[in-house]
């Protein structure tokens, strides 16, 4: 399958591993570029799978042509609703913060009360397919390594809304594990990260795929700037776990090939 990314100058070293804290798979490097601008992608003549770019940009371009029109409620709508809500399982969390490493937390996802601290289970719903994703890539087993990493865990919700945007089956992504890889990497952040400390100012914060990003407060909270002015929202922040910390988001991080700028 062709990846996803296209390859135009100029261009940035990005090293494809999981890292957390000092320990990585085998790593290479794939030349990828550092700019989002979508004629620059679509003229290149090097790896062209324009599948994820081309079908973001037309999407954008899509609304765009759309928009102003009195037949915009739905797109309003959308773009008014809150971050997604929690999706509480009820009862108790089986494991106490800290107790777990991010392994057992996937694999036993819980919450923690932002005024209490108590944790809460969550739906067993709620993030199933960035465990997948990590099994698919051979990621998982960085899951147990000391630490402390900080990881950004998508919902089901966030990996399916990408999913449309760009028109593959859940099976080709997970299949695609070149394009897999630089997603999940874009998840990363050496050490940890707490999302209470960009409420009174912006945190830059640097993915294993050396991008930066920045923890930022919006108008839902705190949520993580990437792709220049993209936003995804935090909808359940510092999960304290054995070998780091948690965030769940509402959106998938993109590094910046595959930007919709």
């Amino acid at each position: 399958m062709l990846s996803l990314w296209a390859t135009v100058g100029p261009n940035a070293n990005v090293a494809r591993s999981f890292v957390i804290g000092g320990s990585q798979r085998a790593k290479f490097t794939h030349t990828t570029a550092n700019t989002c601008a979508y004629d620059a992608l679509v003229k290149s003549t090097h790896s062209l799978p324009y599948r994820l770019v081309a079908a973001l940009a037309v999407g954008a371009l899509a609304l765009a042509a759309c928009g102003g029109g009195d037949d915009d409620s739905s797109s309003d709508s959308a773009a008014d609703a809150p971050a997604e809500a929690p999706a509480d399982a009820g009862g108790a969390c089986p494991w106490a913060a800290g107790e777990v490493d991010l392994a057992g937390f996937l694999a036993e996802p819980c919450y923690a009360d932002p005024y209490s601290g108590d944790m809460f289970p969550l739906d067993p719903g709620y993030i199933t397919l960035l465990p997948a994703a990590l099994t698919a890539a051979g990621l998982d087993a960085d899951l147990n390594a000391p630490g402390p990493v900080t990881l950004f865990v998508p919902t089901d919700a966030a990996f399916n809304t990408l999913l449309e945007q760009v028109g593959w089956t859940l099976d080709e992504l997970l299949a695609d594990t070149e394009v897999l890889t630089d997603v999940l990497n874009q998840h990363v952040v050496a050490g940890d990260v707490s999302a209470t400390s960009a409420v009174s100012s912006d945190v830059e914060i640097t993915a294993s795929t050396s991008e930066t990003m920045t923890l930022s407060l919006g108008d839902m909270g705190v949520g993580v700037k990437f792709c220049g002015d993209q936003m995804a929202d935090i909808v359940h922040m510092d999960i304290d776990v054995s070998n780091g910390t948690v965030h769940i988001i509402d959106t998938v991080l993109l590094p910046s090939q595959g930007c919709m700028n």
